[in-house]
């Protein structure tokens, strides 16, 4: 099944051309489309160069719902502009929409392979398990789904952990074995900080604080 990829980005000159390279190496990809959260540098550039459509709006929530209001196919893959997937995700996407999956996400897998970055992964496969999942692990989901949950909420923080959630309700989904590399820059210069503070967040998201807030106290804490 041909699937609508949609990458969110803001300066990303330095990552996004070997994420587009990848997808071009996957015959399922169907339609590229790079949402910009407004960059200075080459990013909008280097997409319109590699064929992908470019739209551009602020915020993480509105560049996904953006991007997937552009999509044609009944497949739609959210990617991170500094993500590297498998060659294999896309067959392995297609094959789980065939089964009946109406979302999920990827296997996360940071590139540096530090200590903290395998504890890191670590948190992220517990948390799967639990239904817990992020947009750096390669969120997708069907049309349908999309649509009848009305896509992202356009928050500040956490539109991807409630998008996570709420598909679940609705359908099967799934944690798909592909491997999808993420940077690790978040915290590589402060991992037990990073680590700490991202717990605590999500912990008061849990108790109903607005994801305004939350991105408010992300920005004084980083």
């Amino acid at each position: 099944m041909p699937i609508s990829v949609i990458i969110i980005a803001r300066n990303e000159e330095a990552h996004l051309p070997r994420l587009l390279a990848r997808l071009g190496e996957m015959p399922e990809i169907a339609q590229i489309i790079v949402s910009d959260g407004g960059s200075s540098d080459c990013t909008r550039k280097i997409a319109r160069a590699a064929g992908a459509e470019v739209v551009e709006a602020k915020g993480r929530g509105r560049q996904l719902n953006v991007g997937a209001a552009m999509a044609t196919e009944e497949i739609l893959w959210f990617l991170h502009a500094d993500c590297l997937p498998a060659r294999s995700c896309g067959a392995q996407l297609s094959r789980a929409i065939k089964r009946g999956q109406v979302g999920g996400h990827f296997r996360l897998r940071f590139e540096s392979r530090s200590g903290w970055a395998r504890l890191f992964e670590l948190v992220a496969r517990v948390q799967a398990q639990l239904g817990v999942f992020y947009g750096d692990s390669g969120i997708y989901a069907t049309r349908r789904a999309f649509d009848e949950l009305g896509g992202f909420e356009e928050w500040p923080l956490f539109e991807d952990l409630d998008f996570a959630r709420r598909v679940r309700r609705i359908g099967a989904t799934a944690t798909l074995p592909g491997r999808l590399s993420a940077s690790a820059r978040r915290f590589e210069k402060q991992p037990c900080k990073t680590l700490l503070i991202w717990l605590e967040l999500q912990i008061r998201f849990d108790l109903k604080q607005s994801p305004e807030k939350l991105a408010h106290l992300y920005r004084e804490r980083f």
